[in-house]
């Protein structure tokens, strides 16, 4: 009797699961990768003209518009000068208009045989080299307003003071740097990405970055074709789209791209596949019994996983409820 009641311990009893079959598809992985903000748009600002600065209008971090008055140079030399022009100016009209009057009588006198041409000749000449004079002292009057004009920087575009170079009473050389202007409005982010992703984003789409745990929007400008050899990597440059937020030069955004790694995958849910004796493993069901089988996990998508093995095909019924407590060749429900 007691040998009776211990062979009925030893063998397996019914177990009741829950069974899904495996199905076949596409398996798409999410890759992250790390970038850097770039501004697009920033300039070193330059004097044109030497001079000693006179007024200062900007500071570092102040925010300027397009056309606004950064600094100006002493332009009291030059004024001096514009006026002494513009006066010159005046004297050549008024003895051009007079050399013209001349020049128009004796034309007449000429014509009636009253005067030689000898001295009609020395009246044409005479006007002609007022003529040549005004327009010689016009054109060094518009040189001497463009270099007064050179004497005050303004702004190119909108933008941040990053840097501040000079201050007032400083000597400025023509090329001296006097601050840097950064455009907050266009930034770029350089990620370098394997060959094998750049193909899966295009020139004008619209992706999601991460700065700061916050998603933005990017457009996707191209990829620049000069490679890492070390990394074996390719630079690919995002534009930031318009925002409200303001950030900094050399901040890390990541991308999240979702790439086709496996076509024809098999697919079960997570619960199917558990751990024995240190391996991936499922059981299916065959002649209503549970036989264990090893599995090779590819990846996961969502509640799925995809997994690989010669043993398994589409179609089996996998157990994903109860197969924590099945042992092989047991009889299931």
């Amino acid at each position: 009797m007691r040998l009776f009641f211990l062979i009925l311990l030893s063998l397996p009893l019914l177990a009741f699961v829950v069974t899904q079959k495996i199905e076949k598809g596409s398996l798409t992985q999410t890759q992250n990768f790390n970038g850097t903000l770039r501004f697009n748009e920033q300039s070193r600002l330059a004097s044109e003209s030497d001079g000693v600065i006179t007024r200062l209008y900007f500071d570092e971090g102040n925010y300027v518009k397009k056309g606004t008055l950064l600094l100006e140079i002493d332009t009291q030399i030059l004024s001096a000068d514009i006026t002494a022009i513009q006066a010159s100016i005046k004297e050549v009209e008024f003895a051009l208009e007079k050399a013209k009057l001349e020049f128009k009588r004796y034309e007449i006198l000429l014509a009636k045989q009253s005067v030689s041409q000898q001295k009609h000749d020395e009246f044409y000449f005479q006007k002609m080299q007022l003529e040549q004079r005004l327009l010689s002292l016009k054109a060094t009057l518009k040189a001497r307003q463009i270099a007064k004009s050179k004497k005050s920087i303004y702004a190119p575009f909108n933008g941040y003071i990053g840097e501040r170079k000079v201050q007032v009473g400083e000597w400025l050389k023509e090329g001296s740097e006097i601050a840097l202007l950064i455009n907050p409005a266009k930034i770029d982010i350089l990620i370098h990405l394997p060959s094998s992703y750049i193909s899966t984003i295009y020139k004008d789409k619209t992706v999601e970055v991460t700065i700061n745990n916050r998603t933005y929007s990017a457009k996707v400008i191209g990829a620049l074709f000069s490679g890492n050899e070390k990394t074996r990597t390719f630079p690919m440059k995002l534009r930031l789209l318009e925002t409200k937020e303001r950030f900094f030069d050399g901040m890390q955004a990541s991308l999240s791209i979702q790439k086709e790694s496996s076509q024809g995958a098999l697919f079960i849910s997570r619960d199917g596949v558990i751990k024995r004796f240190g391996k991936d493993v499922l059981f299916i069901i065959k002649d209503k019994k549970a036989q264990m089988v090893d599995v090779q996990v590819i990846g996961y998508q969502g509640e799925r996983v995809a997994i690989s093995s010669d043993n398994i095909k589409e179609g089996d019924e996998v157990v994903i409820k109860g197969n924590e407590r099945l042992f092989p060749n047991q009889e299931v429900k």
